[in-house]
């Protein structure tokens, strides 16, 4: 019995003694640690932390974490300063299931390979929203924007499986499948009242979801995204589209400083991304970057193309339509001050620089002329949100964000030479009666609720309307 309890007891001693030196072991580094930071200049102890995220990023850390396969990402002297003098903080996009008021969102449901982990300060966002029928545009934005897009869906009911199937084929079918694949990350939103019978668990169980781009003889397959309208569930239930809530989600859901709200339908001239940062990074003054100075944002000019026409890749391009009579002002013939921008004619009229350089061009307010103006700009996204009371049948959808804008004194600093161009087709007048009826009860609506509470919210100007 003795025997046995001394052989307990030497293992418990030996035990202890392990401990012991462990924990003299672990002191020992942890000082050194704390030494090698002190007697480090701020930049060394920047890379000795970007170091340490890469030791921690290893497959031997945890043999139950999958594998990293991403490969270190190059940071730029633009970017480190850009996000110095922007004070913006990097983070990683991840999947959410959250409530939006009414909505059930599943925010990042498909991210982009490369808009995963982009810096702060290393691009800027394409956020648009739209549903599966709109898939046909993504392929040419993905493409002139390359960076990331940030795409939120309306997919109620059985509208979400189209949502699916759209999703595939965009991310695997297209001769742009790998832009769409690096950059557009996917949301989907629908209402409480209007759940779908199944949401994918996770991205892999997106990913999983099944497609088939060809025919047995090699032929492509019609995009799922070009079924009639009329089958949709959205139809089929007579349900509106809430614009500004796709439009609030697709924002909330970026991981860049800079953002571009705009419309799934318009395309940038080429290299807008990198000419804009490039600009702020050769002159800061173009930014607004503290109390004492208006918030600013930077609108592009927008211009509509006849069907059979080319995009144009810049302005050149665009002045060749011009001259031919087959390019204008978007919505010239449907709401021309909706879109005109300040010195339009001396926009047209001036010349490119040899190297693209991308400059202010004029500044205004959103009243007097302009006070009707419905522009699409980068910001830094700090301006209101878009109110989700108003649907797209209601129109007006976009003026209650100016009216607040304006309200808060906003400034418009209107850039060139860089511009948007609408899907090729020139907008007509084309009476719907069915959204004149939306129409004139949201104005009334508009006039007798939400315009005194943003009043109270923002304040109150007499040049200011919606």
């Amino acid at each position: 019995m003795a025997l046995y309890i001394n052989k307990r007891s030497l293992r418990v001693l030996l035990l202890l003694l392990l401990l012991v030196l462990t924990s003299l072991l672990l002191l020992t580094n942890l000082q050194d640690v704390r030494q090698m930071t002190v007697s480090l200049k701020p930049q060394q102890i920047n890379d000795f932390e970007l170091e340490s995220v890469n030791l921690l990023n290893c497959t031997e850390a945890d043999p139950l974490l999958p594998p990293n396969t991403e490969e270190s990402r190059l940071v730029t002297k633009r970017t480190q300063k850009l996000q110095q003098l922007l004070k913006c903080r990097n983070r990683r996009l991840r999947l959410e299931k959250v409530q939006h008021g009414d909505y059930w969102v599943v925010k990042n449901m498909v991210i982009g390979r490369e808009s995963r982990r982009m810096g702060c300060a290393e691009s800027i966002t394409y956020t648009t929203n739209g549903d599966y029928t709109f898939f046909d545009n993504l392929e040419m934005i993905a493409q002139r924007w390359m960076g990331p897009i940030s795409f939120a869906i309306h997919s109620p009911g059985y509208d979400l499986k189209s949502t699916l199937d759209a999703i595939q084929y965009v991310r695997n079918c297209l001769p742009g499948s790998r832009f769409i694949t690096d950059y557009v990350s996917f949301h989907v939103y629908f209402s409480n009242k209007h759940m779908p019978d199944y949401v994918p668990y996770n991205e892999d169980e997106t990913l999983d979801w099944p497609f088939k781009c060809t025919m047995e003889n090699g032929t492509l397959l019609p995009p799922p995204y070009h079924r009639a309208r009329s089958e949709m569930y959205k139809e089929q239930a007579n349900l509106t589209y809430p614009i500004n809530v796709g439009r609030n989600i697709a924002r909330k859901a970026v991981n860049t400083h800079f953002i571009f709200a705009c419309d799934i339908e318009l395309f940038p001239s080429l290299g807008f991304v990198e000419q804009f940062l490039d600009m702020v990074y050769r002159n800061n003054s173009v930014l607004s970057l503290n109390n004492q100075q208006h918030p600013r944002v930077y609108p592009l000019p927008v211009f509509e193309i006849f069907e059979d026409e080319q995009l144009p890749n810049d302005k050149f391009d665009l002045m060749e339509l011009f001259r031919k009579h087959r390019a204008q002002l978007f919505h010239a013939k449907v709401c021309a001050n909706c879109h005109k921008v300040p010195g339009f004619q001396s926009w047209i009229k001036r010349k490119p620089n040899a190297t693209d350089d991308l400059q202010l061009f004029s500044m205004t307010l959103r009243q007097g002329a302009f006070k009707y103006w419905e522009p699409f700009y980068v910001s830094d996204n700090k301006e209101p949100f878009f109110d989700e009371r108003v649907t797209w049948e209601g129109q007006s959808n976009k003026r209650i964000q100016g009216y607040a804008m304006c309200l808060l004194g906003y400034e418009y600093h209107v850039l060139h030479p860089a511009f948007l161009v609408h899907s090729p087709g020139i907008k007509k007048p084309s009476p719907n009666s069915n959204r004149a009826v939306y129409a004139k009860q949201m104005t009334k609506f508009i006039k007798s609720k939400i315009e005194p509470e943003y009043r109270v919210l923002y304040g109150k100007n007499k040049y200011c309307v919606t």
